[in-house]
């Protein structure tokens, strides 16, 4: 499952079609709309966590959010997650019952607002996988 892709190359669409298991990409584009025409995020959410396996891993590239957010990252692009709605997907995740098995914290930039924000990112996954692995409450 990818969430918020904004810009993707010929290789990538090439690897989306001939993979044996589906892949459910939610662009970021689309998403937009959905949520101007009314849909709530936590709707749009609960789409995103059905099309999970119950064992996750999360790969968060930070160049998903908002540019504003990591401006410093090799491949900032217009649009994005805003940090609180990565931050309440997250949340949601675990709260689904899904367990974190893994992850891992990427295009970071090599900024202080950039690693700021990145460290929160991290940080919060990291509880996240604790709680999810029955290491640490929810709170």
């Amino acid at each position: 499952t990818q969430v918020g892709i904004r810009d993707c190359c010929e290789e990538e669409e090439r690897v989306v079609q001939h993979t044996k298991k589906p892949i459910a990409i939610f662009l970021d584009e689309t998403v937009y709309k959905e949520r101007m025409e009314g849909q709530h995020w936590t709707t749009i959410v609960r789409r995103i966590i059905d099309s999970l396996p119950d064992d996750v891993y999360i790969s968060f590239d930070m160049d998903g959010l908002d540019a504003s957010l990591c401006p410093n990252t090799g491949t900032p692009v217009p649009g994005g997650l805003q940090f609180n709605d990565a931050i309440y997907l997250l949340d949601q995740v675990v709260k689904s019952g899904k367990k974190i098995i893994g992850f891992d914290v990427c295009e970071t930039g090599n900024a202080i607002w950039d690693a700021n924000v990145a460290s929160r990112i991290l940080y919060r996954i990291t509880s996240l996988a604790g709680v999810s692995n029955n290491l640490l409450l929810f709170k």
